[in-house]
């Protein structure tokens, strides 16, 4: 399954969570929950906005990136943590599409790129470090330093053409050859231990730059075999993870998550069925959050957590009215704490909005923006679409890898005689509780 890389929206199998969404967090989800720390929307109401990537290059100071518009015109969008409030950050004019990955070194070395163009954060203005003539896809960003950038795009699956490799050394950029060309995702520790993925119809690979070469590690090919991978992350040379999902067609595939010890390298397998996994982040205490679109009868999202001692749990991202679906994206662990942001997007029946959410100890101020461009869009959420044969169409939000996906299910239920192509509030609680039927969309764009 490719679901995950392909550009532009993804119609597959059906949410069934709009119950439980509306009840609040599930009773067997143990832990702390994630809750909302803000949400914005921009545009137009009929745009869904989202965030897609998020880092917290220290305790006081973090970036959420995304853009105004998935899937049609948009512009990229920055969020700015200053330890107190969220609040919207300016960046270069004339930019469009979304900022699908960040990184940093510092807080005055902050490094975002969307498809053709590379900003850069030194720690009071946003600038366009390089644009690229040729355009393509980007998957991946590394800054090391103010003078030691890597840029990466994959065009594996997405059927869009990838940028390739660039390394931007302070003075010029080098494109990459090679490996170096084809890395989808990558994840240094310092400039001489740099780790990264391929991604390919075969699964892809795992490779490491030791300062003067990119080679292929064939040490974690029995850890990682049979699995598609989906991304890297490096926390120190003894402390490196590797996520994707087997099998490799997708069918009921489970997360799997390699990590490397600096001796062996040690496979773990959820235990729940995964569809979307997407980007993660240590949880500051030697185990592993990863956010995932879970597969079987009732897909949702759900924050994965993988202890230190390999011991699985999950946390459902759930909301209330009038969200009708959510998606987490990108994960941060904010510096020196347990506490984590994650970033993604809410799904109301109109459009959506952009969120960022927070988990771990109390000690983090939340203060809470709700920016809506347009306050007629309070009364048009709630509402279910009822398909021409009367089944009732429910929508799922998933925001991710630069795209926003929503994955449909048809679910017969007791609906009142709707013209098709019609929305409608539920008011029985036994429409929402009806059994799920064998999804009849499973459509790709």
């Amino acid at each position: 399954m490719q679901i995950g890389r392909r550009a532009g929206v993804v119609l597959g199998s059906v949410s069934a969570a709009v119950a439980t969404m509306a009840a609040g967090l599930p009773a067997q989800a143990a832990g702390t929950p994630w809750q909302i720390a803000a949400t914005v929307h921009y545009g137009p109401a009929d745009y869904a906005s989202g965030y897609t990537a998020v880092i917290a290059p220290a305790k006081n100071d973090a970036w959420a990136f995304g853009g105004t518009n998935p899937g049609g015109t948009s512009t990229p969008t920055a969020e700015r943590w200053d330890g107190k409030r969220w609040q919207a950050w300016p960046l270069p004019s004339g930019l469009s599409g979304f900022i699908v990955a960040a990184s940093a070194s510092s807080p005055d070395n902050v490094w975002a790129v969307g498809d053709g163009y590379a900003l850069r954060w030194n720690g009071s203005t946003w600038t366009v470090a390089n644009t690229w003539s040729q355009g393509g896809q980007t998957t991946s960003v590394v800054a090391i330093a103010p003078a030691d950038v890597w840029v990466f795009g994959s065009s594996t699956f997405s059927g869009v053409p990838g940028l390739g490799g660039w390394h931007f050394t302070g003075r010029n950029w080098i494109r990459a050859t090679g490996i170096a060309a084809t890395i989808y995702r990558a994840s240094a520790v310092s400039r001489h231990d740099i780790w990264a993925i391929t991604v390919s119809p075969d699964g892809g690979s795992v490779v490491r730059y030791d300062g003067y070469a990119w080679e292929r590690v064939a040490a974690a090919d029995a850890a990682l075999a049979g699995t598609q991978l989906d991304d890297v992350l490096a926390v120190s040379p003894d402390n490196v993870w590797v996520s994707g999902i087997s099998p490799l067609d997708g069918a009921d595939a489970h997360l799997v998550l390699a990590h490397w010890n600096g001796i062996q390298w040690k496979r773990f397998v959820s235990p729940w069925p995964i569809q979307l996994p997407e980007r993660f982040a240590t949880d500051g205490a030697h185990g592993i959050w990863i956010p995932a679109v879970t597969g079987g009868d009732e897909p949702a999202t759900w924050i994965l957590h993988l202890s230190e001692a390999g011991i699985w749990n999950r946390i459902r991202i759930a909301v209330g009215w009038p969200q009708i679906g959510v998606g987490v994206g990108d994960l941060a662990l904010i510096p020196g704490t347990t506490t984590l942001w994650g970033s993604g997007g809410l799904l109301t029946a109109v459009g959506g909005d952009a969120a960022i959410w927070e988990h771990g100890v109390p000690g983090i101020r939340l203060a809470v923006r709700d920016r809506r461009t347009d306050p007629r869009r309070a009364g048009g959420h709630d509402r279910l679409m009822t398909a021409g044969n009367g089944d009732v169409v429910r929508v799922f939000l998933t925001v991710g890898h630069g795209v926003l996906r929503v994955l449909l299910t048809v679910r017969p239920c007791r609906a009142p005689d709707r013209a098709p192509g019609s929305v409608w509030l539920p008011r029985d609680p036994a429409h929402l509780r009806a059994p799920l039927s064998t999804p009849r969309l499973s459509v790709t764009d």
